[in-house]
């Protein structure tokens, strides 16, 4: 996904974040060079196997797939606060690094079983890749867990500003008490290309499921929602999700 105003052709972490001692203020990781939202859904409609009356998006969040399960089970994740502990320790890596292209999204099974052995790797037997990669398996587990159901957990895409780096990402939404708040399991570990090392950001660990209920997420435009049972276009306002979906969180700034 696509940073703007990225210098030059470097795969890179995003230059305006420190690459150490990032404070508490959650800062995502965004992929460099991210297609904006016209070029993203023509992508997937290149790219992605078909399945009838399934949007190319939703074959991405495969909760009921046994890598899940076996990941729920084999991490002994229990509830929704375990699951979200554990996501956040995943590494970003940028597409460019991983798979040596822009853009290409993996399935939560790629992800989690596939990703710890490939040669291009820069964390060897860790689970790693970028945004989007990470929201639909971070979706996935909270819908297989049992902990929520269809309605109450989305991936959403769009245009965001984290620390004045402006550009596409893909997040998690979660609808509780009558109100969607953000998840991002990105807030942690990245890769650092020019470093050539993997950064902790000071903190990250004490960012719990709960804070973005709390702290702003600044989100400057919503493109897409979805997971593997609804879909919206947010733009257009079509799609076939159920009514708590046309709401958005309060911390979007």
């Amino acid at each position: 996904m696509r940073q703007q105003g990225q210098q030059g052709g470097t795969n890179i972490a995003p230059s305006t974040v420190p690459v150490q001692n990032v404070p508490m203020q959650a800062v995502p990781r965004m992929q460099q060079e991210m297609t904006d939202r016209e070029e993203l859904r023509n992508f997937l409609q290149e790219k992605t196997f078909s399945v009838t009356d399934v949007s190319e998006f939703q074959e991405y969040v495969t909760p009921y797939a046994d890598a899940v399960q076996d990941y729920l089970d084999g991490e002994d994740l229990d509830d929704e606060d375990e699951i979200y502990e554990a996501a956040v320790e995943w590494i970003w890596v940028s597409d460019m690094t991983l798979n040596g292209q822009q853009e290409k999204w993996l399935t939560p099974t790629e992800f989690l079983e596939e990703t710890p052995d490939y040669d291009s790797n820069p964390v060897p037997g860790e689970i790693v890749s970028d945004c989007e990669d990470q929201a639909n398996t971070l979706t996935s587990l909270l819908i297989g867990s049992g902990e929520y159901d269809e309605s109450e957990v989305r991936v959403a895409i769009g245009l965001v500003d984290f620390d004045g780096s402006t550009g596409g990402h893909a997040w998690v939404e979660v609808y509780e008490d009558g109100e969607w708040f953000p998840l991002d399991p990105t807030v942690g570990p990245y890769y650092d290309d020019d470093l050539k090392k993997v950064v902790y950001p000071d903190d990250y660990e004490d960012i719990d499921f709960d804070y973005f209920q709390d702290e702003d997420y600044s989100v400057i435009e919503l493109w897409y929602y979805y997971n593997n049972e609804y879909f919206m276009d947010v733009t257009s306002g079509t799609g076939d999700a159920p009514d708590n979906w046309d709401e958005t969180p309060s911390s979007y700034n």
